[in-house]
């Protein structure tokens, strides 16, 4: 059984250093994960879809510090260890969940919770995008899996987990969330594109979701921002701004119609045409209002930044969710960059994943929002 609630030395320590806010919590089979607990109160938006689960408000979840590494069965949170990867996504959330109860794969409305919470704090977290060192500072490096030096352009430059450098955590701070911008592409759980609608699973309640059961997709009503079913009247859509089949048409348009698919609305395969943009140069047709539930998720910009993160996607074909950037993203990594490029079959040396964990209903023992 997970257990949280324990007195030995490494949680009293991590805990410690830092002010409560980073924890350990034990696997099934008594593995440490080092986890950060992000409060509802930490949001401005203190209504964010990622603390309501199958109708349950909550007061907060645990974020891995570290991508998912391997061991025995489980994905772990634990510095210094090779990120897993080569996984499709239920490989992934199967993983996850056999790590313990209240264990899960990081659902979007996570990510988009601590995407909203580094905007509130004007942080731009940096890692690795050059090829085993920092785009941005250069000097910043980590160590390369394959032994290169940082910025070698050959071989696969992820690194392991744990990095020195504190821009490269979610606070600036060094007992904060490592690898949110560049090393791996992780996959994210409760959102997929399916012929170029965006559809969700509502709130968290992705998070306690068997990974077998079939799921509820839901799709967005861009005139009342209300979820529907799939396939409704005006529901939101990434739209081509150009009929453009055999290369890059640039940043999609939110749109509730699409006038120009890049591909064949069934072709799940992976042709020339796509929508490569700034996440924050996206637009809607006609000046339409964003839906707030699409710039909760960080499925739509929502502020003004000065960012280059970006987004790739092709709108046919069934697509699944894959966010922050890797190792050779350079400038366009970041903790809004997405991608909605590939099938949840999709395995790569550069896509992995990691955990978040939500109180079991029948666990009183974890610590409090501070």
């Amino acid at each position: 059984m997970t257990t949280i609630f324990s007195p030995d030395p490494l949680r009293a320590k991590t805990e410690k250093e830092s002010g409560g806010r980073q924890t350990v919590i034990y696997s099934a089979k008594g593995q440490p994960n080092f986890m950060y607990q992000i409060c509802r109160t930490d949001l401005a938006e203190q209504h964010h879809p990622a603390f309501v689960v199958n109708d349950r408000v909550i007061d907060a979840f645990f974020y891995a510090c570290y991508p998912g590494s391997l061991n025995d069965g489980e994905l772990l949170s634990q510095p210094g260890k090779i990120p897993a990867c080569h996984l499709n996504l239920q490989e992934f959330e199967q993983l996850a969940q056999q790590t313990g109860a209240g264990f899960h794969l990081s659902s979007n409305a996570e990510w988009a919770a601590l995407m909203h919470n580094i905007h509130q704090q004007n942080f731009l977290p940096d890692g690795n995008t050059d090829y085993g060192r920092s785009l941005r500072h250069p000097q910043e490096s980590a160590t390369r899996i394959d032994g290169r030096l940082a910025g070698d352009i050959t071989g696969e430059a992820n690194s392991y987990t744990g990095s020195s450098h504190p821009c490269w955590h979610h606070n600036n701070q060094l007992t904060g969330i490592q690898d949110l911008c560049g090393n791996l592409w992780e996959w994210q759980s409760g959102v997929r594109l399916l012929a170029g609608e965006i559809q969700l699973i509502k709130n968290n309640d992705i998070s306690e979701w068997p990974v077998n059961d079939p799921l509820q997709w839901q799709a967005v009503d861009m005139l009342t921002g209300l979820l529907t079913a799939p396939g409704s009247p005006n529901t939101a859509k990434y739209d081509s701004p150009a009929d453009i089949q055999n290369g890059n048409a640039g940043t999609p348009l939110l749109s509730a119609q699409i006038h120009h698919y890049n591909g064949a609305p069934d072709d799940q395969g992976y042709p020339p045409g796509l929508l490569d943009g700034p996440f924050h140069s996206m637009k809607t047709a006609g000046n339409a209002a964003v839906p707030q539930i699409l710039q909760l998720n960080g499925l739509a910009p929502f502020a003004e930044r000065p960012e280059t993160d970006q987004i790739y996607l092709r709108n046919y074909g069934e697509r699944a969710l894959m966010r922050g950037g890797a190792w050779y993203s350079q400038e366009f990594a970041g903790i809004s960059a997405f991608c909605l490029s590939h099938t949840a079959l999709h395995r790569s040396a550069t896509v992995g994943g990691r955990t978040a964990w939500i109180e079991p209903r029948d666990d009183v023992n974890y610590p409090r929002c501070r």
